[in-house]
């Protein structure tokens, strides 16, 4: 391996045991179990299940906002629960529902009903409805990866540091033991 400033080639921070038992080892992917990037020592011979560094889940929406034009906040609209929307500009799958509240036929307020899927930051999103002229851009965060993501590797060899940067590492399919994880 070369070397460049600052990137020795081998580990020299945030080594750490994993296992099951410390929450590093697990089906469910979560910050508790987040590896950020490391590689994997494997002392004992097995498998290795592991999502590699980077992969994300599907986007979840953490809020509508307005697209920042006059009169993006639509006309003629009642206050509703679940209304359904149409998807002006991405790539959702048209499911997503909003309650609102108005005033004067004005969309004041605009929540989550029902997130539907497939939506990502930036996508544009018209309310159905009273004169059908709202129009908002969803705000998402990418979600979190699952055991569908995961990459089976067999029989890495042991006594020594895998080379694929993980995120995380998968209860079902990994059978190698002591595991560290460094960076």
């Amino acid at each position: 391996m070369g070397q460049y400033g600052n990137q020795p080639d081998f580990i020299t921070t945030d080594i750490k045991s994993i296992d099951a038992l410390n929450g590093f080892v697990s089906d469910t992917p979560s910050s508790a179990s987040f590896l950020g990037g490391s590689l994997i020592y494997i002392g004992g011979a097995g498998n290795l299940s592991a999502i590699p560094a980077g992969v994300v889940g599907a986007s979840t929406i953490t809020k509508l906002v307005s697209p920042g034009y006059a009169g993006s906040s639509g006309s003629g609209y009642g206050n509703d629960t679940g209304r359904t929307t149409t998807v002006v500009s991405g790539n959702g799958d048209g499911n997503l529902t909003v309650d609102i509240t108005q005033i004067n036929g004005v969309i004041n307020t605009i929540v989550v009903n029902a997130a539907g899927a497939g939506y990502v930051n930036g996508d544009l999103i018209r309310v159905d409805g009273g004169d059908d002229n709202a129009i908002f851009r969803v705000v998402a965060a990418p979600g979190l990866p699952t055991i569908l993501d995961a990459i089976s590797f067999a029989a890495p060899p042991q006594g020594a540091w895998f080379p694929v940067p993980v995120d995380y590492v998968m209860a079902t399919g990994t059978t190698a033991t002591l595991l560290l994880a460094g960076k």
